[in-house]
C-alpha cells in the first residue's frame, strides 16, 4: 500500500506543480516559448548559488544548502527509487542511503539554525495578501502564496517539524531498544515521515525557483 500511495502521491504534487506553473506563469508572457524553458533552467542553477551575506556564516550556509539539497536528491532517489520499481532498498543503495542521511541531517540542523530569522513570519506577511477570500485574485497577479514568500516559509517551518520524526524514526531503528515490532513500527514511521518530508522538499523547491525567477525578471 506504502508503493502506491508513495507513486500516486509523486505523481500528484509534480502535476500541481506543473498545472501550478501553466496557471501561474511567473511572469513570463509565453509560458511555452523555447526563451520561457531556457530561463527556467536558468533559474534552477541560480538557485543553486543562492546570494548570501558575506563572512564565514553566509559562505558556510551556501555549502550547507548545496550539500543538503544533493544529499536531498540523493536520499530520494535511494530511498524511493528502488521502492517505485517494485524493489527494495539494499545493498550498495542502502550503502549510499546511510552514508548522505548525516550528512543531509548536519546541513538541515546548520541551515535551520542560521536561517529561522530570514524565515521568521512576521505583520508584513499578513498585508501580503491583499484580496479578500470572495475574490478570486488574477492569474496575472502570480500567485501570492508562491510569490510572496509566504509559501517558502511556511514550507521551511513544516521541513524543519518533519526533520526530527525522520531523523528520530530513522536513529531509533537501528538501537535495539524497542524489540523487533518496536523497531519495525520505527521503519514504517520512518517511511511515512520520509514521504512527506520529500514532498514538502519538492514543493519547496518549486517555490523557491519561482521567487529567483521573479527577482530575476525585477532587474
Amino acid at each position: 500500500m506504502f508503493r502506491i500511495i508513495s507513486i500516486i502521491s509523486f505523481l500528484v504534487v509534480l502535476g500541481g506543480i506543473g498545472l501550478h506553473h501553466l496557471i501561474f506563469s511567473s511572469g513570463y508572457k509565453n509560458r511555452f516559448s523555447l526563451v520561457s524553458l531556457l530561463r527556467k533552467m536558468l533559474s534552477l542553477f541560480m538557485l543553486l548559488f543562492l546570494p548570501q551575506k558575506p563572512g564565514p556564516v553566509g559562505r558556510l550556509r551556501k555549502l550547507a544548502f548545496l550539500l543538503g539539497l544533493l544529499s536531498f536528491c540523493v536520499l530520494l532517489l535511494t530511498g524511493f527509487g528502488p521502492l517505485s520499481l517494485g524493489s527494495r532498498l539494499h545493498g550498495y543503495l542502502l550503502m549510499i542511503h546511510a552514508t548522505f542521511a548525516p550528512v543531509f541531517i548536519a546541513c538541515a540542523a546548520f541551515i535551520a539554525i542560521t536561517g529561522a530569522g530570514q524565515y521568521a513570519f512576521n505583520k508584513g506577511d499578513g498585508e501580503q495578501y491583499r484580496c479578500p477570500s470572495w475574490k478570486l485574485p488574477k492569474r496575472t497577479d502570480g500567485c501570492w502564496l508562491a510569490d510572496t514568500g509566504i509559501g517558502a516559509k511556511a514550507g521551511f517551518w513544516m521541513l524543519i517539524v518533519m526533520s526530527l520524526p525522520v531523523t528520530l524514526t530513522m536513529v531509533l531503528s537501528m538501537l535495539p531498544l524497542f524489540g523487533p515490532k518496536g523497531q519495525e513500527f520505527l521503519f514504517h514511521a520512518h517511511r511515512w515521515c520520509a514521504l512527506v518530508f520529500g514532498l514538502t522538499g519538492i514543493v519547496e523547491l518549486y517555490i523557491l525557483m519561482r521567487m529567483e525567477v521573479l527577482k530575476d525578471i525585477k532587474r
